[in-house]
């Protein structure tokens, strides 16, 4: 009996890990089925980030419940930058396909300004992952946030290339992979917060009263 109780226990190994592989798997057909209208992907993803956080690397409960919860408490901020960042990127895919097909003519100023371009576009999807984390996070409203994100992205400049490049990767494998979706959304948002964690807990130990060891929230241990 004591042999089946282990075994059966939902606290083993094998029971937690299939538990976390499926947070996983939910968490991303969730964060998918809320960017259906794209001007809720900003929402969608702060919720993502602050539930793999603090729900599958701090172990804390209730996944679902803290996503819809980050969700709704972002929804009206995360809609209007949503929209921001939709008008945003028509413009940098517009010049770059302008840029492209001026370069493929033959013109090599056109062809410095797409290889500009393209780093740029780079330097942008870096900043655009730190948007929706802080948006998670931080408490501020559509300017703050913009401006915080910027903040952070220009002085934390190597982790801002390196969160680009990790977007650049995951786009491109659920390109040719579309199946992906399944699993890369949540694994990407883990993945970006061993980078954005520290520049968090660092940006908020240094505007806010320092809690004892014992009182830190979660986000903060």
């Amino acid at each position: 009996m004591p042999m089946w109780g282990t075994i059966f226990n939902p606290e083993n190994g094998f029971f937690q890990t299939i538990d976390r592989i499926f947070t996983v798997v939910a968490m991303s057909f969730l964060w998918v089925v809320l960017c259906i209208p794209l001007v809720t992907a900003g929402p969608a993803t702060a919720a993502l980030y602050y539930t793999m956080v603090k729900c599958w690397r701090r172990r804390e409960p209730f996944p679902y419940k803290n996503f819809v919860e980050s969700f709704r408490l972002n929804l009206k901020t995360g809609l209007l930058a949503s929209l921001v960042c939709l008008v945003a990127a028509q413009v940098v895919a517009m010049l770059l396909y302008m840029f492209y097909q001026m370069a493929a003519s033959g013109d090599r100023t056109a062809m410095v300004l797409l290889v500009a371009g393209a780093l740029l576009a780079l330097v942008l999807l870096g900043y655009l992952a730190y948007l929706f984390p802080t948006l998670s996070r931080f408490d501020v409203r559509l300017g703050g946030l913009f401006s915080l994100s910027a903040q952070l992205a220009v002085a934390h400049a190597p982790t801002t290339l390196a969160l680009g490049v990790l977007l650049l990767v995951v786009g491109s494998v659920i390109r040719f992979w579309p199946f992906g979706l399944f699993v890369l959304p949540a694994l990407s948002a883990i993945w970006a917060s061993l980078l954005l964690e520290r520049v968090f807990k660092a940006e908020m130990l240094r505007t806010m009263e320092r809690p004892p060891e014992d009182e830190r929230p979660w986000y903060l241990r």
